[in-house]
């Protein structure tokens, strides 16, 4: 062989190397994240001041068996109205943890809600483990809800809410048809796969996503395909309000377009001027944002 040929070879083999380096790095970390933990997750928070009136509620922590008995800590802040029947539950984004659900728990504690947040597998308190980004963990939320009906009674108005990765977990667990009133979905993906290639894309490197979707399947059993809020709308009759940032660079409110022309329910789609990913709360600020939520909730009653 010549040295030319010996030169190609070799730096082909350099760059299969490279490549499934970088995809395995990539991989790893949609699967097995570097998260925040709680004390940092309320220090951003404040910092935006965006905690509002949460440290004077009463708060009850407690554990939910999840999905394939896997643990998972939540917290309960309990309504003004001690006979308030109303319940939403609150899902955090990707990297965050309950506490990232703070900004939300005046919009509906406002409205006479008992709110539960919970940290989402893999995330804030719970055990580190593998995440799909809404399809294992939307296991976890159904029973989360049907936990929710066993403690408080099978005549609740419950709802969920979601933020970014919170929002497809609270889309994706629709699939299996759980009795809900409403779901709030702020700046959700329509599927995994798409998202993270479109991010890559817009990056100009489209090409990694062959190598990292094989890690994640092959090294975590993760198929990012699989995890698809967009198609658990397919029959799904509960009410939809669905919002995102006009200026969201991270997933682009074209994600929540889709869902919004497939979803078949009652439904309604807010794109928020100049707010860019998981702003949008913190765009507008507490009131206009209740507002929207507030009159979603009575439209669809």
């Amino acid at each position: 062989m010549s040295i030319l040929k010996r030169m190609f070879f070799g730096l082909l083999v350099l760059i299969i190397i490279g490549y499934g380096i970088v995809s395995y790095n990539l991989a790893k970390s949609i699967v097995r994240p570097e998260t925040m933990t709680l004390e940092s997750e309320r220090n951003w928070l404040a910092e935006r001041n965006l905690i509002g009136e949460f440290d004077s509620y009463e708060k009850e922590d407690y554990q939910i068996k999840g999905y394939n008995d896997y643990t998972i800590n939540a917290q309960l802040i309990r309504s003004e109205d001690k006979n308030s029947n109303k319940y939403v539950i609150i899902s955090h984004g990707f990297r965050s943890n309950r506490n990232g659900s703070i900004k939300y728990v005046d919009v509906y504690r406002n409205n006479g809600y008992n709110v539960i947040i919970y940290d989402v597998r893999g995330h804030g308190l719970n055990e580190k483990t593998n995440v799909t980004l809404g399809k294992i963990e939307s296991e976890d939320l159904y029973l989360i809800i049907q936990d929710t009906y066993k403690k408080f009674g099978d005549n609740i108005y419950l709802g969920l809410h979601g933020e970014s990765m919170g929002s497809s977990i609270s889309l994706s667990v629709l699939s299996k048809n759980p009795k809900l009133q409403f779901v709030v979905a702020d700046c959700g993906f329509s599927n995994l796969y798409d998202l993270i290639y479109g991010a890559y894309k817009g990056n100009n490197i489209g090409f990694l996503i062959y190598g990292v979707n094989t890690f994640t399947k092959l090294m975590y059993d993760v198929d990012m395909k699989e995890t698809s809020p967009i198609d658990a709308l397919n029959n799904n009759q509960v009410p939809i309000l669905f919002i995102h940032g006009e200026n969201d660079k991270f997933i682009n409110n074209e994600h929540s377009k889709l869902m919004y022309e497939r979803n078949n329910s009652k439904d309604e789609l807010h794109i928020i001027p100049n707010a860019e990913h998981a702003t949008s709360r913190q765009v507008v600020g507490l009131e206009e944002y209740s507002k929207i939520v507030s009159k979603f909730l009575e439209n669809i009653n």
